[in-house]
């Protein structure tokens, strides 16, 4: 039995037996009927639970003691159902006031920040009580009585204290919310987010705005658990940066990161599904473990960093250490008290307290090294301006030297700049010669196509005919696209360049080949004379003598014959091979003769032959290849147009 005492509150520790209730339907005459009451050795403490939970005890009040009028408080601030009965005449139990925050605190019979229920109590006997508590949050609460008196003094004590912590915690916020506007630092804004919802979570958790705003108890008990979900994610953050451990293990901090803002996200999930108890399980089971995680960082670090660790480990100690009293007390492994109760509230101020000045000394230090930085720059500019005046006369020399180089960069870029002109109009020539070049077979090709097509009866050797004139095109047409991609190749670097000994047999068959591509007498071979052994890629050669050929042979007029000298270098021919290739035709104009070697380059005789400007080029740069060289011998005034391709 419970002595009420007329100058203090008296809690009911010891004097409590509990019933759950796990449907919630059972009527107070059932529950006080039923079997399963367990005595409480101290306040109520039944972790996250939906059941209703019954409380029986009995009250006496003093014989000396005027007062009849009591209240029986409630130490949590965000009990959902709480209902009280007595006895009636009868014996049976009869509802004698209800609270809590489904039935709206403008309906509460006192306007508290706690569920406070008005007792009236006639008579100095025992006077038995039955409670029933329901709550969505953790059922955990002390159970006290005292006269309206006293509660009036410790409430005004309470709301100080409410006052000046929530007041302190909103000048923090202010102050923090001007010095991030200053500096746009990360680290601030991270501590601007982490303050508010500390602030946001306790001034919820204490009931202060349900009171003075008539919030809902739906809204409240849902920004708090989103504010709780949103914490761990952003206290594992700020702790990181704070600890440095996004520095010392930045892929293990991310992937921790993503996992706590994962059970975050399913959190709000079940929240807004309507397991809120499941949910802030889940939420402070994960915290648990980033404590644990943190605090096993900060010792490892310890006695590697300059300090940081220590005051980890001091500053943010503090807050999980009541982080670490309210979750045990949540999941009923700790009594329901005055220190349980507060102690995340207590923690988190004295947390946001030394943090606060550990962020204002630690920008003070920054504002030292700062101003310490720019004495040094002053110094050194003091002696940057001593030798001022000796590098503006050394500088002064140097500038005539510059000038001339940059009269040289000029020079350098004209240069460059007629390169990239010249690659233009190459680039313009091959789109020109590709319609051209491409155009004409294709056309003969589609024109013998249909003529075919149109006389299927013709006579065979008419047939045969056309049938060669597809072939004559599919063959240039051929030769074009393989003249083009051993272009590219060669530039691109693909087409491999393998020189290897090749014995006097093999080159001579290499040319009596090249010479039998064209028709008897076109081609006269003079000069077999063959060294007995060259170094050479006898792939590329054959691409190299047979364009030199192909573009004798496109200005040779018919019935006359190309000339192919072919002349060892040196003794024995030791030194190499001279190849030339001599045609009758008519002059090339000088100004051509620059460009024969040209990508592209097509000259004026060119045009009424077939072409593709790349047979020349390609000489060039496989003579290149083999550390050699192509030029134009003669030009043409003396009646014959002659190439050379000579071979180390």
């Amino acid at each position: 039995m419970l002595r009420l005492n007329p100058l203090a509150s008296v809690d009911s520790h010891g004097q409590l037996s509990m019933l759950r209730d796990p449907e919630g339907r059972l009527s107070a005459d059932e529950a006080a009927a039923a079997p399963g009451w367990k005595a409480l050795p101290g306040a109520v403490n039944a972790g996250f639970t939906r059941d209703a939970v019954w409380i029986r005890l009995e009250v006496q009040r003093p014989a000396d003691a005027p007062q009849q009028r009591w209240l029986a408080q409630f130490r949590n601030a965000l009990l959902d159902d709480v209902r009280l009965y007595r006895q009636d005449d009868t014996g049976r139990w009869q509802l004698a006031v209800q609270s809590g925050e489904d039935i709206g605190r403008e309906h509460w019979p006192v306007d508290a920040r706690n569920v406070q229920l008005p007792l009236t109590l006639e008579s100095t006997e025992p006077t038995p009580l039955l409670l029933r508590l329901q709550s969505r949050n953790a059922m955990s609460t002390t159970i006290g009585f005292a006269a309206p008196e006293v509660y009036a003094g410790t409430a005004r004590r309470e709301y100080l204290f409410y006052g000046l912590g929530f007041g302190f915690g909103l000048m923090l916020l202010a102050f923090h919310t001007l010095f991030w506007q200053m500096t746009r630092e990360r680290l601030s804004a991270w501590y601007l987010v982490y303050v508010a919802n500390a602030l946001l979570v306790e001034f919820l958790t204490a009931g202060l705005p349900q009171q003075l705003l008539a919030m809902p108890a739906r809204l409240s008990d849902l920004l708090l658990s989103l504010s709780i979900c949103a914490g761990v994610a952003i206290g594992i953050r700020f702790a990181g940066m704070q600890l440095g451990t996004d520095v010392q293990w930045p892929r293990f901090t991310r992937v921790a990161v993503r996992v706590v803002g994962l059970v975050s996200a399913i959190a709000v999930a079940l929240v807004l599904a309507g397991a809120n108890g499941l949910a802030m399980q889940a939420v402070q089971g994960t915290a648990m473990l980033c404590i644990v995680y943190l605090i096993g960082a900060a010792l490892w670090l310890l006695p590697r960093d300059q300090g940081q660790a220590r005051a980890f480990l001091i500053i943010f100690g503090i807050y999980y250490v009541g982080v670490m009293v309210s979750f045990l007390r949540n999941q009923g492994w700790l009594p329901a008290g005055a220190w349980t109760d507060n102690a995340t509230a207590v923690g988190t101020l004295l947390h946001l307290l030394l943090m606060s000045m550990r962020l204002n000394r630690r920008y003070d230090q920054l504002r030292r090294e700062k101003e310490a930085a720019q004495a040094r720059l002053v110094h050194v500019v003091g002696r940057q301006n001593d030798r001022l005046e000796d590098e503006v006369r050394k500088r002064t020399a140097d500038l005539r030297g510059e000038i001339e180089q940059r009269q040289r960069l000029e020079v350098d870029l004209r240069a460059a700049l007629e390169t990239e002109r010249r690659a233009k109009q190459s680039q313009v020539d091959f789109v020109a010669m590709v319609s051209h070049e491409f155009r004409t077979p294709l056309a003969i090709i589609h024109t013998t196509a249909q003529q075919i097509a149109k006389n299927l009866d013709a006579a065979r050797e008419k047939t045969l005919a056309r049938c060669l004139n597809l072939r004559a095109a599919a063959q240039r047409m051929t030769a074009l696209v393989d003249e083009y991609l051993t272009s590219d190749r060669m530039e691109a670097g693909q087409t491999p360049f393998q020189p290897r000994p090749c014995e006097r047999d093999e080159l001579l068959e290499l040319f009596e080949d090249l010479v039998a591509d064209w028709p008897d007498g076109r081609v006269v071979w003079q000069g077999s004379h063959l060294p007995p052994q060259l170094v050479c890629d006898p792939g590329l050669l054959r691409v190299a003598l047979r364009n030199l050929l192909a573009n004798a042979d496109r200005h040779t007029p018919a019935g006359r014959a190309i000339v192919l000298d072919v002349v060892p270098a040196g003794p024995d021919g030791e030194g190499g091979l001279n190849i030339r290739v001599s045609n009758p035709g008519d002059a090339i104009p000088h100004d051509e003769v620059p460009r024969l070697f040209e990508k592209y380059f097509r000259g004026r005789q060119a045009a009424r032959s077939p072409g593709a400007g790349l047979g020349l080029y390609l000489v060039h740069q496989i003579a290149e290849l083999h550390r050699g060289h192509a030029r134009l011998d003669s030009a043409g005034q003396d009646g014959h147009v002659r190439f050379s391709l000579a071979l180390p």
